[in-house]
Order: C-alpha cells, then structure tokens, then sequence
C-alpha cells in the first residue's frame, strides 16, 4: 500500500534533474540546492530517502549516484528519466481516480484522452517531449528483444506505426544496414525524431512521414511495426487504425507486427500478470484496453488480418505476426 511514495521519490530526483547534477562526481545536498535552485534541507531529506532506495549513496554530507540510479541522467546510453517525468507525473495522479474511473467507466475528466489526447501534444511541446522521451526510454530494450526473436533480415523497408522519436526504428536500422524505414506519426514528434536519427548515426536511412493512422494512407513498405500502438484504443479505434495500415500492407503482401501484451484468460498472483493488469488499468484510465488472444484474433479479422504466429518476447511482451 506505500508503494507510492518511491513512485514519488523516483518522479522528483528525474524532474530535478539531480542525477544530471551528479553525473560522474559526488556533492552535498548545498551544493545540488544551489546548482538546481531549490531549498537544501527538503533536498537533503529527499537525497536521503534516494539513498534508502539504493539509487544513491551516502558519505557523511555527500551524495553519489549508484549503478541503479545512472539511468536517471539524460545523457545514459540506457535513460529512463522520460520514463520516470512520465510515470510520477500524469499517470501518477490518474491511477488516484482509479475508484471513480470503475464507477462511472470513464477516464478521469481531466485527461484527454482519445484522437484529441494524442492531437493535443501537438500544442504542449513540454508534454509531446516528456511523452516522447518515455517511449523511447521504453522502446530501446523492447526492440533489441524483437531484433533477437524476429528474422528482419527479409524486409527491405519498415514503417514505424506510431513510433515518435523512431526508437524502434532506429534499433532496427542500426541492426540491418540493408534496410530504409520512416516513422508514421503526428507532428509533435517530428523534429525528436529527426534528432535522434542523427545521433544514432541512421539519418539516411530514417524519415518521418505526417499522418493520420486513422483515415491517412501510410507509406508502402516490407513491414509495419505497431509497438504498443493497438492497446492504446478502445475497439472502434483499434479497428480503424488496423484497417488502414492493412489497407497500405496489401499493396505489397507485407507483414505486420503487433507488439503487446497478450492476457491470459484468467489471472493468478505472480509477478508477468501483475505487469499486464498494471498496463491493462493505465490503459483504460486512457480509454485504451490490453487484450486477450481472442480478443485480438476478433479485432484483426475486422481488418482482414489473421495471426500467423505469436513470439514471446521477456516479461509479458509478445509479437504478433499477422498477414493478410
């Protein structure tokens, strides 16, 4: 039941930025207060409780960062600091209206949800960034994953369905030097996109085209990845959405790729259910649903798609291979 307050701890040390601050040195809790502008000793007492949790160390008035709290920095190869502005923030506060979200079965009131919900990170560049950032933090490892279960060696091309800043596609560039790729999505992730392609090195291979999933035509290509994409939208949405890239797939009989979580028809008390019912209540706090097996056989065949085959991936992710 106190789970929340590392959820909070964690949330603070990565909007802080006080990781970035320590880096590879060490510092007391007045010098970090001066550096970042905010008051020692409720900054000493939260350093305190970072050290409690293992992701900092203390020396007497000097605090170190671990092996555990380096992916709070910006600059980690493996960041997970969007990941944590995102978690501690918006959904933080919509999982405490979780008893009136079962009540009345709507998101909170406040979140917007929906097309609009993803429309309007088009106008909040610091919610578009903060969003983007914590898929990319939660797509690098998913992607190695798919890159080590899936040959992807028989496709020439690749369209990133909804992929922001491209880190799925990025991955699956650097590993595939035969291969060209751009991501589909809306404008707020555009110019994150087009920077992380240059950093990764993939530039010339990489693009960005502006579209809408729902009534755009995507571009053609081999494949199209859709990572936690479908899961996002209630079934009428998730119907639209699958009947447009089929509709771009069929001009060349190409592959597409889900990759979800795919709940089991019962629920016992271990620790890859547990991850699943986490994603499947954060998800209908959005108005998106995870589903079963059955569930997504139903909603594909409305888009003339049909799994071939279903490859587990770590924890409780799968890819969902399915063909016209």
């Amino acid at each position: 039941m106190q789970g929340f307050w590392r959820t909070a701890v964690v949330h603070a040390l990565a909007k802080l930025a006080v990781a970035d601050h320590l880096d590879e040195t060490s510092a007391s809790a007045a010098e970090l207060a001066e550096a970042l502008g905010v008051d020692e000793p409720s900054l000493y007492r939260l350093l305190r409780a970072a050290a409690s949790l293992g992701l900092l160390t203390q020396n007497e008035d000097r605090f170190s960062l671990t092996e555990l709290g380096r992916p709070l920095r910006s600059n980690s190869p493996d960041s997970l600091r969007g990941m944590a502005m995102h978690l501690g923030g918006d959904l933080y506060k919509a999982f405490a209206e979780l008893p009136e979200s079962v009540a009345t079965g709507k998101p909170p009131s406040w979140i917007k949800h929906g097309p609009e919900g993803f429309s309007a990170l088009n106008d909040d560049p610091t919610a578009a960034a903060i969003f983007n950032q914590s898929m990319v933090d939660g797509s690098r490892a998913v992607a190695r994953q798919m890159i080590d279960a899936y040959d992807f060696t028989v496709f020439s091309s690749v369209v990133d369905v909804g992929g922001g800043y491209g880190a799925v596609l990025t991955e699956l560039l650097k590993a595939h030097p035969q291969m060209t790729g751009t991501v589909y999505d809306l404008p707020h992730g555009q110019a994150g996109a087009e920077r992380y392609f240059t950093a990764a090195g993939v530039a010339e291979r990489a693009g960005y085209t502006l579209g809408d999933f729902f009534d755009g035509q995507p571009p053609r290509a081999d494949c199209y990845v859709l990572k936690y994409i479908v899961h996002d939208w209630g079934d009428y949405y998730a119907e639209r959405l699958l009947q447009s890239i089929a509709r771009a797939a069929e001009t060349r009989n190409a592959r597409v790729l889900l990759v979800e979580r795919v709940l089991p028809e019962q629920f016992e008390a271990q620790p890859q259910h547990q991850d699943m019912a986490r994603s499947d209540l954060t998800m209908m706090l959005w108005s998106g649903k995870e589903r079963t097996e059955a569930e997504y056989a139903s909603l594909l065949a409305k888009a003339d798609l049909s799994i071939d085959r279903i490859i587990p991936l770590s924890g409780s992710l799968a890819i969902l291979d399915t063909v016209l």
